[in-house]
């Protein structure tokens, strides 16, 4: 007989695309199921630093915007689970800083970290975030991708339907 693991605080690295979609998915199932509070951590990045020496820097103008749809991307997945699951602890988390720094980082407090991937881990090539955090997490960590989601909730292995199976599959608006 196996018991099932309990957790205090589940992270959820989120950024608003079809597969962060996915992992808050499971992580707010899997938070509500154990009990834990779910952080939703979503990183705005310094991308001046990722930039072509050619390119210029934002301008503090455009640097406010980004901050703000970062703002307005958390706050969002936050209400979405909170829609779905009323009696769960959920914090958004908003951090100015590349998503492969803040989410090992902010794992040191977490029982659970929780990634969206594309693809199955096993089946390509991974992104310097999904790499950098299986590689530097301080928890264990799950990766989920869309297509799990859709086989768990055909199989009826997630709780029930919520808010969050309706949402978008899109990227980043900053992305998009």
């Amino acid at each position: 007989m196996t018991r099932r693991q309990s957790f205090s605080r589940i992270l959820v690295g989120f950024d608003g695309s079809a597969a962060g979609w996915a992992a808050l998915s499971w992580g707010a199932w899997e938070a509500r199921s154990s009990g834990a509070e779910l952080v939703v951590l979503h990183a705005w990045g310094d991308v001046t630093r990722c930039r072509a020496p050619h390119v210029p820097a934002w301008a503090p103008a455009e640097e406010a915007d980004r901050k703000a749809i970062a703002e307005t991307v958390v706050s969002r997945a936050a209400a979405t689970v909170r829609a779905g699951y009323p009696k769960l602890v959920v914090r958004p988390l908003l951090c100015r800083d590349r998503a492969a720094r803040a989410l090992p980082r902010h794992s040191e407090t977490a029982d659970l970290l929780v990634l969206g991937g594309a693809r199955p881990v096993g089946g390509g090539f991974l992104g310097a975030t999904l790499r950098a955090c299986l590689a530097l997490a301080a928890c264990p960590t799950v990766v989920v991708t869309p297509d799990q989601i859709d086989r768990m909730r055909n199989a009826d292995m997630l709780a029930p339907r919520t808010a969050i199976e309706s949402m978008p599959e899109t990227a980043h608006p900053v992305l998009a």
